[in-house]
């Protein structure tokens, strides 16, 4: 139960990041105003149970005296974590710096990277959770990685 809700969460916040990029990319070529910026608060509560979410499952695992994890798997689950802790240390660093500011592009680059490698780390994972087939997750890491190209070419080519 625990996976495939937060197989469920993580699709939504593959949704989220990618609506927040395409009006963020809108916003900074004018074409978009700020009047949906309390959206970002519906990503925020849904990384909240993706994290609550994460931590049961990992414990789950680490916890399973039927299947005990091995090592690979730990070193999997190890991956994860250290890149989700890797986005919202650099979120809250996207959200604090001055937009506009060469600071706030290098962030939000670093951003677009970490996001796209933590998709690719978990895809299988996010496939495996929602019963997809397995080559579902290419499917997962192509868009990820468009999206984060996508924002990547605003941002490097002055669009902010």
């Amino acid at each position: 139960m625990f996976r495939w809700a937060n197989g469920i969460a993580a699709l939504l916040l593959l949704a989220v990041f990618s609506a927040h990029v395409i009006m963020g990319t809108l916003f900074c070529w004018g074409m978009f105003s700020d009047e949906l910026n309390w959206a970002v608060w519906i990503g925020v509560g849904i990384i909240a149970v993706h994290v609550a979410l994460s931590v049961g499952t990992t414990r789950q695992m680490l916890c399973d005296r039927s299947r005990p994890p091995s090592a690979k798997k730990k070193a999997h689950q190890l991956k994860k974590w250290v890149s989700g802790i890797a986005i919202g240390v650099i979120a809250a660093a996207h959200v604090l710096l001055d937009f506009g500011s060469v600071a706030w592009a290098i962030v939000a680059l670093l951003i677009d990277v970490a996001l796209a490698t933590h998709v690719c780390i978990s895809a299988k994972s996010l496939a495996k959770d929602l019963g997809l087939g397995a080559k579902s997750k290419y499917a997962v890491r192509v868009f990820a990685i468009l999206v984060a190209f996508l924002a990547g070419t605003v941002i490097a080519f002055g669009g902010y």
